[in-house]
């Protein structure tokens, strides 16, 4: 019997060649042995939600959360993808609750500021999602995409100068300028 290292390490590499099934099935067992293994839930809810199985990632992360509240694992990860799933799920009040988790944890997480503005844009609080992008930004200005959410939200809000240097910004992250 392998221990949950070595099989997390097969998914791994099953992954890596494009075998999908082992890979489920190699996380899968990971997480009956471990099931607070919040590193195996998130990438085995990568796996499954690009196979198109957005309430199965949810199911995963959810699970695996719930049995990390009992040990000393960092749900973090698990946290931002269980938001991004809800996001795409439609689900923009439960993205905002797992993201407002990560943040009482690590206050200046872009990626999880970048995911409540997100939430904010699908609920049409559009303020509140340029603040979040902006806090995002000054958390890490590197990510062109925070950028061009940014953008977007500016241009519908009517501030055309800050819309075309989000846009301006973006360009030159995404190209590499």
């Amino acid at each position: 019997m392998l221990d949950p290292a070595q099989l997390f390490n097969q998914a791994l590499t099953a992954l890596e060649r494009g075998n999908r099934a082992l890979a489920v099935d190699r996380l899968e067992r990971v997480l009956e042995a471990r099931p607070d293994d919040c590193e195996a839930a998130v990438v085995l809810a990568k796996t499954v939600r690009e196979d198109g199985d957005l309430s199965q990632a949810e199911t995963i992360l959810v699970g695996a959360i719930k049995a990390a509240a009992a040990s000393p694992a960092d749900p973090i990860e698990a946290y931002l993808e269980l938001a991004d799933v809800r996001l795409a799920l439609g689900k923009p009040g439960d993205a905002a609750r797992a993201v407002k988790r990560v943040l009482a944890a690590e206050p200046n997480n872009w990626e999880a500021l970048y995911l409540l503005g997100n939430a904010f844009v699908d609920v049409g609080a559009l303020a509140e999602a340029e603040n979040a992008y902006r806090q995002a930004i000054a958390t890490n200005p590197f990510d062109a995409e925070v950028w061009f959410n940014l953008a977007i939200v500016c241009e519908r809000l009517g501030q055309v100068d800050a819309a075309a240097e989000a846009h301006a910004m973006h360009e030159r992250l995404a190209t590499g300028q």
